[in-house]
C-alpha cells in the first residue's frame, strides 16, 4: 500500500524509491514527503504536478519554520522537480537560496603534480622496527584518494572487508549509515594485494587492514599528524590548523578530478553525479552537488561546459 494518496502520490512514491535506489536511506525525507502529500490533499489547486503557487504556498504555510527548516524544504522540493523534469513532467523548480555565511572553508585541491610529490614522499617514510607506518602510509594515502574515502572509513577496514579478486573495499558503519561496496582500480588494488601479502601473510578476518604490529588500527591522529609531515617534505604549504591542506581533501580531489574527467567524457551531470553521491557515501544529493563548483574553479577551461550543463547547481556550495 503506498505511503502517498494524493494526486502526487505516484510521483512521490517513484521519487522515493529512485533515492534509496542510489542508496540513500531517505527515511527522513519520505516522511517529509508524507507531510507534504497530506497538506496537498487540502488544496484544491494541487494536481499531478508542482506548480510556483503550490510549492511557495506550502514553504510559507507554517511561520513556525526556520530558515534551517525552510531551506531544507527548498532542497528537498527542488530534487523532487529536478526528478520530475527528467521523466518529463515539466515542473516548477524552486531557485536555490544563496549559500549559508555559515559555509566558508574552501577546500584544496590537489594538482596531479602535487599528488605526485605527496606520494613519493609517502613512499619514502624512514623504516622503523617498531612501526607500521612506513609500510601503511604509501597505501592509505593512495587509498583515500584512489576511492574517495574518509580518514575513518580507512581506518576501520578490516581484511574481510577486502576482495582484491574483485577489486572492491566493503565500507561498513560509515558515516550516515552508509555502507557500501566500492570498485577500485586495478592498479590500486596491485598496491593494495602486494601490502596484504607483506604485512598480512596469516592475518584472521577481523585484522585491521591499516594497524600497529600489535594488531591495533592506525588512529586519525597519527593519520592527521604524519600528513603534515608529509606535506612538508613534498613542499607544499599548510596554512595552519583548521587552514588546511588536509588529509580529508584527498575525498574533495577525487571527487573533482572524477567530474573533471566526466566532462571531458561528455557524460551528462545528471547521470554522473547520482553515482558519485552513493559511491562518497553522502546523505543527500546537494553534499555532492558543492563538487561542480570546486570542479569549475579548479578548471577554469571546462567552466563554460558545466555552466550549460549544471547551471541549476553552480550557485549552490554546502562543505560536508
Amino acid at each position: 500500500m503506498s505511503d502517498y494518496h494524493g494526486r502526487l502520490a505516484a510521483h512521490l512514491a517513484a521519487f522515493v524509491a529512485f533515492k534509496q535506489s542510489l542508496g540513500f536511506e531517505y527515511h527522513t525525507e519520505a516522511a517529509m514527503l508524507r507531510q507534504f502529500d497530506r497538506w496537498t490533499q487540502t488544496q484544491p489547486d494541487a494536481g499531478d504536478t508542482l506548480t510556483e503557487a503550490l510549492v511557495q504556498r506550502w514553504l510559507t504555510f507554517s511561520p513556525q519554520r526556520g530558515s534551517k527548516t525552510r531551506r531544507r524544504w527548498e532542497g528537498l522540493l527542488r530534487h523532487l522537480s529536478l526528478y520530475l523534469n527528467t521523466k518529463g513532467i515539466p515542473t516548477y523548480i524552486p531557485e536555490p537560496r544563496a549559500p549559508s555565511s555559515h559555509y566558508t572553508f574552501i577546500p584544496h585541491i590537489y594538482t596531479a603534480h602535487e599528488l605526485a610529490r605527496i606520494f613519493t614522499e609517502a613512499d619514502h617514510v624512514p623504516p622503523h622496527r617498531r612501526s607500521t607506518l612506513p609500510q601503511v602510509f604509501p597505501v592509505l594515502l593512495r587509498m583515500l584518494y584512489g576511492c574517495g574515502l574518509r580518514v575513518s572509513e580507512a581506518t576501520h577496514l578490516t581484511l574481510a572487508d577486502t576482495d582484491w579478486e574483485e577489486h572492491t573495499l566493503n565500507i561498513r558503519h560509515s558515516k550516515f549509515g552508509k555502507d557500501r561496496r566500492l570498485p577500485m582500480s586495478p592498479s590500486l588494488t596491485t598496491i593494495c594485494q602486494t601490502y596484504t601479502e607483506a604485512v598480512h601473510p596469516a592475518s584472521p578476518g577481523t585484522t585491521f587492514f591499516f594497524c600497529h604490529r600489535d594488531g591495533s588500527p592506525i588512529s586519525e591522529d597519527s593519520v592527521y599528524r604524519r600528513f603534515r609531515d608529509v606535506l612538508w617534505l613534498a613542499g607544499i604549504p599548510h596554512r595552519g590548523n583548521g587552514q588546511g591542506p588536509r588529509v580529508h581533501d584527498l575525498r574533495h580531489s577525487f571527487a573533482v578530478h572524477t567530474l573533471k574527467a566526466a566532462v571531458d567524457r561528455g557524460v551528462a551531470m545528471e547521470v554522473v553525479l547520482p553515482v558519485l553521491s552513493a559511491y562518497l557515501g553522502h546523505a543527500s544529493l546537494a553534499a555532492t552537488e558543492q563538487y561542480v563548483r570546486l570542479t569549475a574553479d579548479a578548471f577554469p577551461e571546462i567552466r563554460d561546459q558545466l555552466d550549460r550543463a549544471t547551471g541549476w547547481v553552480i550557485p549552490e556550495v554546502a562543505c560536508e
